[in-house]
């Protein structure tokens, strides 16, 4: 399952559009699961889907793509330019689960 489209996913990711389709859907797929995997428990998805979930999703799946390329250390890249990868980049969790600007008490 996936919330993007091959089309969406190309107009984030222009470099989308040289993968084979085949691995194209499997870095979806596995994006979408890790995406689910962080969001709170729910029994139906939304409708619509929020778009910041999409773009988590386009992110994740690009960072699949960025982790098959790298090295065993975890970086892609000379070690002078190089770019460490993790599971699930902050930028995405904030996409899925954004962090509120006003403090609680507890």
């Amino acid at each position: 399952m996936t919330w993007l489209t091959d089309a969406q996913v190309i107009a984030l990711w222009a470099d989308a559009a040289n993968l084979d389709p085949d691995v194209l859907a499997l870095l979806l797929e596995s994006a979408y699961d890790d995406c689910v995997a962080y969001l709170p428990d729910m029994e139906i998805e939304p409708d619509p889907i929020p778009k910041s979930w999409m773009l988590a999703q386009a992110y994740q799946a690009k960072s699949r793509y960025n982790a098959l390329l790298a090295g065993s250390d975890g970086s892609v890249g000379t070690p002078e330019n190089g770019l460490t990868l993790f599971p699930l980049d902050w930028q995405v969790k904030q996409l899925l689960r954004p962090k509120r600007g006003r403090p609680t008490f507890g």
